[in-house]
């Protein structure tokens, strides 16, 4: 298992998507040039766990998690995190679709941020 490191997966978002973040105890968000937003679980250890409000590739060490529907984005009116909120995530909270990935290791984290990066 891939040792996770959350600070420095902050520190690799802060470099992407300078300037944009916004954090609280669970959630650090960030936006890329057009404006989406793209959240890092900061209190999960055993892989890192992102929400995203696009993904539309299939990169190695990335899964797509949603128990209701597996390897779809959640719905609108699908249930998620309260830490994604007004205040830290608007446009990823209730209300909007939202993608909610997991990512096994470091190289993996780092091909979703180059991609989001660019979109």
């Amino acid at each position: 298992m891939a040792t996770i490191d959350i600070e420095q997966a902050r520190a690799m978002f802060k470099k992407a998507f300078p300037m944009t973040e916004k954090t609280t105890q669970k959630m650090a968000t960030y936006k890329n040039q057009g404006g989406r937003e793209i959240a890092l679980q900061r209190e999960r250890s055993n892989a890192y766990y992102l929400w995203l409000e696009k993904y539309d590739v299939d990169f190695e060490y990335v899964t797509v998690k949603n128990q209701k529907n597996p390897g779809q984005p959640y719905d609108r009116k699908q249930p998620r995190s309260s830490n994604l909120n007004d205040t830290t995530a608007p446009r990823l909270k209730l209300g909007n679709k939202a993608w909610h990935l997991e990512v096994e290791n470091i190289s993996g984290l780092q091909t979703v941020i180059d991609w989001y990066k660019s979109i």
